[in-house]
């Protein structure tokens, strides 16, 4: 019996959204006229036909896309402080500027620039720094590789110091993120996504490496 009503309101839905031949048209038609709840039954599908028809779904504001956006961050932050994050501490397994680990071979990178490579079982990142010769800050290229196929553009970076503000930045696709202007320091930069927190430690930002 659930079923029989269910087909049969299936048939008054494509009766009012024009789906039905003309001889169902008529039969309907005259099905309705004389049963009371598949008259009411057209009456709110040709309601909610003539509402939807009425309704545009816009962009939101400025304001309230940076509502949302807050809201996001604010549930991001609780998802990491909940514990539901992976986290994982990135090793160093190469510095330009030091005697490389892992058996690799130094890149000659000049001495304005510093090359670091970190492994971990979520990713590998590689920072690059820059420094720029008039002012002494350094520019930070970063990419992120994903060791199980994560989309590398899932995931955000964060640079992290005691005496300054985090600044947060999201990848690309290939999973490339960059920090301007970056003052002398030592720094930590997160990586993360919805299912991982990858912290690099120890990233040193000299003035005129």
């Amino acid at each position: 019996m659930l079923e029989s009503k269910d087909n049969e309101f299936a048939r008054l839905v494509d009766w009012v959204e024009g789906r039905v031949s003309e001889r169902e048209a008529r039969i309907l038609e005259k099905q309705v006229a004389s049963d009371t709840t598949m008259h009411d039954d057209v009456m709110w599908l040709r309601a909610f036909a003539l509402i939807s028809e009425a309704t545009v779904i816009g962009s939101p504001p400025p304001e309230v896309r940076d509502t949302l956006v807050d809201r996001f961050e604010e549930y991001a932050e609780g998802k990491r402080r909940s514990g539901w994050l992976k986290r994982v501490v990135a090793t160093l397994s190469f510095d330009s500027n030091l005697q490389p680990a892992l058996g690799l071979r130094t890149t000659g990178a000049p001495q304005s620039q510093r090359q670091f490579v970190y492994s971990s079982e979520v990713a590998d990142v590689t920072i690059n720094l820059r420094t720029r010769s008039y002012d002494g800050l350094a520019d930070l290229y970063g990419q992120i590789f994903p060791v199980d196929g994560t989309d590398p553009g899932a995931f955000g970076a964060q640079l992290l110091n005691d005496a300054s503000e985090a600044v947060t930045t999201a990848t690309n696709d290939m999973g490339e993120f960059s920090f301007g202007s970056v003052p002398p320091g030592t720094y930590e930069v997160l990586a993360c996504s919805d299912q991982a927190e990858i912290r690099l430690s120890g990233v040193e930002v000299r003035r005129g490496m």
